[in-house]
């Protein structure tokens, strides 16, 4: 099939997305230096991944890792009887016990979205030795079998792929002074310890994000083992689960101290491409103009150059954003937002072969 999904989105306006370390009383947005010494702030790749689990988990009914993978993991029944050639000079072939690693990765790819979308890896497995000696369905005798503590791990690249998102704007150095001089009056200096207020200060920056999101759509809802990889869910299920991934992007929010943000795309292009490559995550370069975004077009279009010859570019626009929003529509070909995504959803559908139309 060899297909994947691409999206560079630029986001709606939002404000103080990722705070780093605490330096004193300030807490410190992240941010990466630019070549001429500026600086602009980032939402890092976890902290996107964190928000579209959530809105999975609340919004589509996701299945997230949590403690109770330990009863997966520590299952008896992944203990199978296999043969290994002894170290001896007869080369005597000897029966062990072994972990079915393949076993817990289709179990996982099938029963949580987040393992089969942003995958995961468990190192050092570990079965209880006496549980393991329990099993006694094998009639092998004790200097046959071994009981090792220790298993292979297990190990899944995640498909689904999120670069950080960066600000458009650079960073002033805007600060944010607090207390919680309220609070304290009314409640905390009664109940607590604290002789004092407390007095913070916290950077500021409101600006548009642009990230990219790719997903390899072959790897969607497989398993890949040494022998070659093995189909576990349905493409009926697996168009679902990126079409859920879609409607979770086109709504994408920011829950972060106290405030909630919204990242929903004010601009969008991408599409569904038999070359898998993020196209267009270097294509963005817009500065803002009068409280409004002034895009570099002919930087999209050239990026474009690369798409595979005949294979169809999306691009989506939400209106008066962009200053030369003309000029995006006549030279990108730009629809709205919304129409972007469900064109989308419907390629995913013809990939996997459950269109409907």
């Amino acid at each position: 099939m060899a297909k994947a999904l691409t999206l560079t989105i630029i986001t709606s306006k939002a404000s103080s997305l990722n705070y780093g370390e605490t330096i004193g009383n300030v807490s410190v947005l992240k941010k990466v230096s630019l070549g001429d010494g500026s600086q602009i702030t980032y939402v890092s790749d976890k902290a996107l991944k964190y928000e579209i689990r959530r809105k999975g988990k609340e919004e589509k009914g996701w299945k997230l890792l949590d403690k109770l993978i330990k009863e997966y993991i520590q299952n008896e029944g992944r203990i199978v009887i296999k043969e290994r050639e002894s170290e001896e000079k007869k080369k005597k072939k000897k029966k062990i016990r072994v972990y079915d690693v393949d076993s817990l990765g289709i179990d996982l790819v099938k029963n949580f979205e987040e393992f089969d979308l942003f995958g995961g890896l468990f190192t050092k497995i570990i079965v209880n030795g006496k549980e393991v000696k329990k099993l006694k369905k094998d009639k092998i005798s004790e200097e046959d079998i071994y009981y090792p503590e220790e298993y292979d791990s297990v190990k899944r690249t995640s498909p689904v792929k999120v670069t950080y998102a960066f600000s458009i704007s650079k960073f002033q150095g805007d600060l944010d002074f607090m207390n919680n001089i309220d609070a304290y009056n009314r409640y905390i200096k009664h109940v607590g310890e604290a002789e004092e207020q407390r007095i913070v200060q916290t950077e500021q920056h409101t600006s548009h994000y642009y990230y990219t999101l790719t997903v390899d759509l072959d790897r969607v809802g497989v398993w890949e083992k040494e022998e070659g990889v093995e189909e576990v869910l349905s493409n009926e299920e697996k168009a679902k689960r990126v079409k859920d991934l879609l409607d979770i992007i086109l709504t994408l929010s920011r829950q972060i101290k106290g405030r909630w943000e919204n990242l929903s795309p004010v601009f969008v292009i991408g599409g569904v491409f038999s070359v898998k490559n993020p196209f267009f995550e270097d294509g963005i370069l817009a500065k803002e103009v009068d409280n409004q975004l002034l895009l570099n077009v002919q930087r999209l279009k050239d990026c474009a150059e690369l798409v595979p010859e005949g294979e169809e570019i999306l691009c989506g626009i939400r209106s008066g954003v962009f200053a030369n929003e003309e000029e995006i529509r006549q030279e990108l070909n730009a629809k709205s937002v919304k129409e972007v995504f469900e064109e989308l959803k419907k390629r995913v559908e013809e990939v996997y072969g459950v269109s409907k139309s």
